[in-house]
């Protein structure tokens, strides 16, 4: 028997369905339901009832979940205790910041917050050929703020915390003198033979565009690309093609943005290790930001 395991049961008692803690969790439906599976195999006893609605904990569920949520409270403040002592210890941070995260003026706003926290040493990192999230699980970053990637684009997310910050609808980047940068509204499709531009081979930013273009039958007549947003906007303002990004991208970079169609929102989060959630910094950071962005 694993804590994760123990944690699992415990949130699809509360969730009462399957799916909705393979969401709450960020894992796979299969994923959660092997490890339970294989805990009731161990326990050689079933822990739910399988009803049309769900699951609803057995008789010896029960009595699991009862022994079970003290102990993992406990693991829990065990946890935050080595992290509060780490951070006392070695208080340094290192924030990785995806592209939206810079054009939505949050690069300020993180800064004038570790003003207030003189005594941390911060490393902020900006790099759109990386994968945030890898970055977080190899310890390389300790907190993202950028887009959670495509399901997809990575096998398991169940060890990250996720807290959304805000919302912004997906537009197509043009140079300011483009013709079509004058409409309403910019059916993807319209990208079919034109000349894009997106990130590195194999990068987020590149899989975003690339599996676009095969889900609408696109075949762009050129792809340009960089190794950095800064790069990329140079592109798009030389006319050399078409990016996807969100309207904050406008002002930042000097390029126009027209609303997508359809219309897609991306989400801008704050990402950490699930371990860490509790962390004093983590959570004074994601306050902190939350209420700046209300403003």
């Amino acid at each position: 028997m694993t804590i994760t395991q123990v944690k699992y049961v415990l949130t699809v008692a509360e969730c009462g369905n399957v799916s909705k803690a393979a969401e709450r969790l960020f894992v796979s439906q299969p994923a959660l339901s092997l490890q339970i599976r294989r805990l009731e195999d161990e326990l050689n006893c079933e822990l739910f009832h399988r009803v049309p609605q769900g699951v609803t904990l057995t008789a010896a569920g029960n009595v699991f979940c009862s022994h079970a949520r003290p102990m993992l409270a406990e693991w829990e403040k065990f946890q935050n205790g080595l992290l509060e002592m780490k951070m006392a210890v070695c208080p340094k941070v290192r924030i990785g910041l995806g592209s939206r995260a810079i054009s939505n003026g949050l690069l300020d706003e993180i800064a004038a917050f570790f003003e207030q926290n003189p005594k941390t040493d911060i490393t902020l990192i900006t790099d759109i050929g990386e994968d945030m999230l890898e970055m977080l699980a190899t310890k390389r970053v300790d907190i993202a703020i950028d887009r959670l990637p495509e399901k997809d684009f990575l096998s398991s997310k169940e060890d990250f915390y996720v807290v959304e910050l805000f919302r912004e609808r997906q537009c197509i980047l043009l140079a300011r003198e483009d013709k079509r940068a004058g409409l309403e509204e910019f059916a993807f499709e319209r990208l079919n033979d034109c000349p894009v531009v997106c990130g590195p081979e194999n990068s987020l930013n590149d899989y975003i565009m690339q599996s676009s273009c095969r889900k609408y039958g696109i075949r762009p007549s050129q792809v340009h690309r960089g190794d950095n947003p800064e790069v990329i906007m140079a592109l798009v303002r030389q006319g050399k093609g078409a990016a996807l990004g969100p309207r904050s991208f406008a002002d930042h970079y000097h390029v126009a943005a027209v609303p997508m169609l359809p219309e897609v929102e991306i989400l801008l989060n704050l990402i950490c290790l699930r371990q860490n959630q509790k962390n004093p910094l983590v959570v004074r950071l994601q306050e902190y930001l939350r209420e700046r962005i209300r403003r």
